[in-house]
C-alpha cells in the first residue's frame, strides 16, 4: 500500500511541477516547485529511495528560499546549496541508504541548482535536457522500487524543454543582428 501511495504522490509532484512552468510570476513558480518537491520527498520516502528523499528535502528548502527571498542576491548562495547537497549525499552514502545511487542525486541536484542560477533560458534548458533529467531518470529506474512519477516528470520536463528550444530558435542571421544592436546600445 505504501508503494502505491508513493507512486501516486510522485504523479502529484509531476503535476505540480508541470503547473509551475506555466506561471509568469516567479513567486507562483516557486510555490508550486515547493509543492512538487514536498510531494517528491514523501514519494521517495515511501518508495524506499532515501537518496531521492534526502535530496528533495534540500530541494524543498531551496524552493522555499527562492519563494520567500526573491530579491536576495541568490547567486551568492549557490555554493551554500551545493555544499548542503554534498553534505546530505555523504550522509546518505555513509549510512548506506541508497549506496552509490545517491551520487546520481547529488550530481543531478548540483546541476539543477546551477541551472536555477542561469540567466539564459536556453542554457537552463540544455542543462536540464543533457544533465539533470537523464541522471534522475537513471536514479528513478534503478534500485528496489521504480519511481514512476519521477520518470514521468523528467520525461515531461525534457519534452517541454525541447519544445521551448524549438519554439524560440532563431535564424543565425537574426541573432547576429540582435547582437550588433545590443553592442551598439551598450
Amino acid at each position: 500500500m505504501m508503494e502505491i501511495i508513493g507512486q501516486i504522490l510522485g504523479i502529484v509532484a509531476m503535476i505540480l511541477y508541470a503547473i509551475s512552468y506555466q506561471f509568469k510570476k516567479p513567486a507562483l513558480f516557486y510555490i508550486f516547485s515547493f509543492g512538487g518537491a514536498t510531494a517528491f520527498c514523501i514519494s521517495y520516502l515511501l518508495l524506499g529511495k532515501t537518496g531521492g528523499f534526502i535530496c528533495n528535502v534540500v530541494s524543498v528548502l531551496k524552493a522555499l528560499y527562492l519563494w520567500l527571498f526573491p530579491t536576495v542576491m541568490r547567486k551568492a548562495h549557490f555554493v551554500s546549496f551545493v555544499l548542503l547537497y554534498i553534505a546530505v549525499t555523504v550522509i546518505t552514502i555513509v549510512f548506506d541508504f541508497d549506496s552509490m545511487l545517491a551520487l546520481l542525486t547529488l550530481a543531478a541536484s548540483i546541476a539543477h541548482t546551477y541551472m536555477f542560477f542561469q540567466d539564459n533560458p536556453k542554457v537552463l534548458r540544455y542543462i536540464q535536457i543533457l544533465l539533470v533529467s537523464p541522471m534522475w531518470i537513471v536514479y528513478n529506474v534503478l534500485g528496489d522500487e521504480i519511481a514512476i512519477g519521477g520518470i514521468l516528470c523528467e520525461t515531461f520536463v525534457v519534452t517541454s524543454s525541447i519544445i521551448y528550444l524549438i519554439r524560440h530558435r532563431k535564424d543565425p542571421k537574426e541573432e547576429k543582428k540582435e547582437e550588433q544592436v545590443e553592442a551598439q546600445t551598450n
